[in-house]
């Protein structure tokens, strides 16, 4: 007697039984009791699909997409920072310090000038500045406090953020400074390190962040 799952090419006798039972029920666009999906049996391939619904021959696979490719991605624009300073070792630890730093999620983008007269002249070329840091002692001792006057006074602007550093500040004591000239922050270079260099552009630039009217 021959076994009764004795096999043909391909299939058992009892694999093609039910093969041919779940053809009869598509043709008849019937649903069994139970049975809320199909498969499609070929080519060592399995798609899933809904007992119902119309079928052409070819069938398409959908690959889902992670949520985050979905999402627009928006190309920020860097933060341009001037650093003023006639030292050129300051502008050397300050690009070595803020190597590869974002602000609120923004690159840097750094701007160099050596005098106070320079500065000056790289402001005018580029609005779109939107802070300055600010040596104090450059061509006079009072060379960084005459340009914060004519930033605001005669340049009319406002919104530049300005921060002073200074490595001598007997000649521009902080609550002096602070009280008389319109800046937006005080450091001494003896005491600022690269943390702090951080917190104080992240600081300075937090109502720039949010507001569209200032340099960006």
């Amino acid at each position: 007697m021959k076994n009764q799952h004795s096999r043909i090419p391909g299939l058992l006798q009892s694999d093609l039984y039910v093969g041919k039972m779940a053809v009869e029920i598509l043709s008849k666009n019937e649903r069994s009791p139970g049975l809320g999906r199909y498969s499609y049996w070929g080519n060592a391939a399995i798609s899933d699909g809904v007992l119902g619904a119309d079928q052409d021959d070819d069938i398409i696979d959908f690959i889902e997409e992670d949520e985050d490719s979905l999402q627009p991605k928006l190309d920020l624009h860097p933060w341009k920072i001037l650093i003023a300073d006639d030292d050129s070792n300051v502008h050397d630890t300050t690009l070595l310090a803020l190597s590869g730093v974002k602000i609120h999620d923004r690159p840097l983008e750094f701007i160099h000038a050596y005098s106070a007269k320079e500065a000056r002249a790289v402001i005018s070329a580029n609005p779109d500045i939107a802070l300055v840091l600010l040596d104090v002692v450059m061509e006079t001792v009072d060379a960084g406090l005459k340009l914060v006057n004519i930033i605001r006074n005669e340049m009319a602007l406002t919104n530049l953020r300005i921060v002073l550093r200074t490595g001598q500040p007997g000649y521009a004591p902080e609550q002096q400074v602070s009280e008389e000239f319109a800046i937006d922050g005080y450091t001494t270079k003896s005491k600022l390190t690269r943390s702090l260099l951080i917190s104080v552009l992240n600081d300075t630039l937090a109502s720039s962040h949010d507001n569209t009217d200032l340099p960006n």
